[in-house]
């Protein structure tokens, strides 16, 4: 039987196979499959990432008291529920065919350790073995499908000093995978980062013999400022995927920050970072056993993306585009607490019958002829009636330009056609012009999010009210891996990842960029005035070095750094952000904490104690910032920012008390940078922005301290749907911040 289950009705379908039931389901969409684990109901629902109100609730014999743990070569591999993890059997939805394997029987007894699986071939070669992996036990536990043998049976070998002599440290395997007839996996657990291991499976008369191969390296990308990194394997015919996460330990313990996508070729040995999943998908399951599940052939629009399942009990899963190069979140809070998630691997046979999704495909054979244009025209040419503003002499059409189009409007009358992009010439912004003036007026009326782009080498400005996006090219010197340390008075601080330790001050306003003595890679840097002033310092903090406190003064005749050793106490610093001057004072955060550093010059640097508690503990999310005589720390209880209050500190109690308001000013954060301004316009008062944008609109998302609750502009309209999380937004990975306009 099959359910059509949505918000506003349920539909019957009668169905008799397996394979007739599933055939229901389009193979031009991602379906995912949720099992709850405890319950009896012996119900599996289907749904789409694109439609998840929409979900299809269906009774598969062959899953009752089963959990989905993999597909391999169109074979489901399932663990049973109660007794966990000690029968296995494989299924083939395709065939109806299932093979149940004997008990399985460990002698430590610890099922729950066994989190991962692998079949290094289909069931019909001879060959063929059923591998499983252990969290906390350097073993493999397999069996061999022999069809012919009367009697399967479990096997469980170390392989401690096989990796041991490969990696020169312990460790354990996990993300096993097939790619071209051989099986792969990571080392992990070790001092050293992890290495692709290949598992050579042969069989000998009636025994199975597996050996560890040092196959390679894996990629090391920059971890942006990620304390956490792990690494995921996954093969599909002859291709071989790797995939690397990062999580900042700081400030978001479980939100993705950084996501990596790389194909090996396997003829030079490289690993190719990918720019486009085009039609294919990945579901990486990060609540359960870190299972890689991968879907190729779906519908283009519905592709491109890999799906990140969060912690247990988070019900959040998060969509990395690899084009785009930003992270979606959606919702599952409809799932019960013990529901597991599985991409569905198996191929779907044909559509008939198919339930419409709410969504409007053309049928593959079908062919669109679209007329195309030459766009090889005199812009002089008058008989091109389509063109009249071109017919304007270009010396008074760029005049008209310059005098009254603001920056946005220029670059978007540029970018209209080639035509247009030769009648309006590309304009420096530090020239003396009207546009110049015009773009000052038109920007200061509020702080701009910044991204770098560095696959198209472009810098994007977003301007939060009307949404208008402005491009320009990143200098040649700051292409590559940067990593944005601060944003303040219009200059950011950059640190070059791929490089020697370089280090800048830029300006992207004016484009001017003020390079710094190399330094190692820091934890956290800031500066607290303007380069151009004679009273610019820049600080950081490594947690790590010995000598972990560095300061350089822009006016100093010294072209390297002063290091200083500091003595924190019993405080362990993982890294001061959101510095700022307060009453002469320099205040910064270390895990909510409130703290005082002091540096009065270069040969007297100090840390005062904590002056202020952190208040929600060290697992909220706090921002600094200094707002006029007021000392301000914005406070979100989790990642999702369900829950956002204002504090401001009372020096004379030494306590956070919350306000209400921020009256005319306007607070902005992102990452490492937090900062308040008095707002330029009466409808972005009172108002805390994010760097995260509308998932549908693409619009800059603010909290109102008004309403309690997320919206996004419509020009100078507040959209009235309202959000109250982060759920159904999306952020850059790419690195960005706010900034404000400068010219000096």
């Amino acid at each position: 039987m099959l359910l059509l289950t949505s918000q506003m009705e349920q539909k019957r379908l009668s169905c008799g196979l397996v394979c007739d039931q599933l055939s229901t389901l389009s193979v031009k969409f991602p379906w995912l499959v949720a099992q709850n684990l405890e319950d009896d109901t012996r119900d599996q629902i289907f749904y789409t990432m694109h439609d998840p109100l929409s979900r299809y609730r269906c009774q598969i014999p062959e899953l009752f008291g089963r959990c989905i743990r993999g597909c391999f070569h169109g074979w489901v591999i399932m663990s049973s529920n109660h007794p966990h993890n000690v029968m296995w059997s494989l299924w083939n939805p395709v065939t109806s065919k299932t093979i149940r394997l004997p008990p399985l029987v460990l002698k430590d007894g610890d099922f729950e350790l066994i989190k991962q699986c692998c079949l290094s071939s289909p069931p019909s070669d001879p060959t063929s073995v059923l591998m499983l992996t252990r969290t906390k036990t350097p073993t493999i536990v397999f069996c061999r499908l022999d069809r012919k043998r009367k009697r399967l049976r479990w096997k469980e070998m170390t392989y401690a000093k096989q990796l041991r002599s490969i990696t020169g440290d312990d460790g354990f395997l996990h993300c096993l995978t097939c790619c071209n007839g051989k099986v792969f996996a990571l080392s992990s657990g070790g001092r050293y980062d992890p290495i692709v291991i290949q598992v050579d499976v042969v069989v000998k008369d009636k025994e199975v013999v597996i050996s560890l191969l040092a196959f390679g390296k894996l990629p090391l990308p920059f971890n942006n400022g990620c304390s956490t990194m792990k690494s995921f394997l996954r093969g599909f015919c002859n291709d071989l995927f790797h995939i690397k996460l990062g999580f900042d330990d700081e400030m978001a313990k479980t939100t993705p920050g950084v996501v990596y996508l790389y194909k090996l070729d396997v003829t030079n040995m490289i690993w190719e970072e990918m720019k486009d999943l085009k039609d294919a998908i990945f579901f990486l399951d990060l609540a359960h056993d870190c299972s890689v599940f991968y879907r190729d052939a779906i519908a283009q629009e519905l592709g491109g993306y890999i799906h990140i399942l969060g912690e247990v009990g988070r019900k959040v899963i998060y969509s990395y585009d690899v084009k785009d190069k930003t992270i979606s979140l959606s919702s599952m809070s409809y799932l019960e607490q013990s529901t597991r998630l599985s991409l569905w691997e198996c191929w779907l046979h044909g559509d008939q019958g198919e339930i419409e999704c709410g969504t409007d495909f053309k049928p593959a054979d079908e062919i669109m002829e679209i007329p195309v244009r030459d766009d090889k025209v005199d812009i002089n040419d008058t008989r091109n009636e389509e063109t009249h503003i071109l017919n304007i002499p270009p010396d008074v059409l760029r005049t008209i330009l310059m005098e009254f189009c603001g920056c946005v409007e220029y670059l978007n009358f540029r970018a209209t056609c080639k035509h247009f992009q030769l009648a309006a010439p590309i304009i420096r912004w530090s020239e003396e012009t009207s546009l110049r003036r015009r773009s000052q007026m038109y920007s200061l009326n509020s702080p701009w999010l910044l991204v770098f782009d560095k696959h198209r080498g472009i810098i994007t400005f977003t301007d939060p009210m009307f949404g208008d996006k402005y491009f320009i090219k990143t200098p040649q010197k700051l292409i590559g891996d940067l990593r944005i340390y601060c944003s303040r008075y219009g200059w950011l601080l950059l640190y070059k990842l791929n490089g020697p330790g370089e280090m800048f001050f830029f300006n992207p306003f004016t484009k001017d960029i003020h390079e710094l003595p190399n330094a190692p890679y820091l934890d956290s840097l800031f500066f607290l005035a303007p380069p151009t002033s004679p009273n610019c310092m820049v600080a950081g903090l490594s947690a790590s070095l010995p000598m972990n406190f560095f300061i350089y003064s822009l006016t100093s005749e010294s072209s390297s750094w002063a290091r200083y050793r500091m003595d924190f106490g019993d405080t362990t610093p993982h890294s001061f952000l959101f510095s700022t001057i307060f009453a002469t004072c320099t205040f910064a955060l270390n895990r909510g904490a409130l703290n005082l550093i002091s540096a009065n010059d270069e040969s007297n640097v100090f840390w005062n104690a904590v002056v202020a508690e952190a208040p929600r503990g060290s697992v909220a999310q706090y921002y600094l910032a200094n707002c006029g005589e007021h000392l301000l720390l914005v406070v979100m209880d989790d990642e999702l920012g369900e829950n956002v209050e204002v504090l401001e500190m009372k020096f004379s109690t030494q306590e956070w008390v919350k306000i209400d308001s921020i009256g005319r000013h306007m607070i902005c954060i992102s990452g490492t940078t937090c900062f308040c301004m008095e707002a330029k316009t009466p409808e972005m008062e009172n108002k805390i922005y994010f760097p995260r944008l509308d998932s549908k609109y693409g619009n800059i998302v603010f909290y109102s301290l008004e309403t309690r609750r997320y919206h996004t502009f419509n020009g100078r309209n507040i959209i009235q749907e309202c959000l109250k999380d982060f759920i159904g937004t999306k952020y850059h990975v790419y690195p960005h911040a706010w900034i404000q306009p400068s010219w000096s």
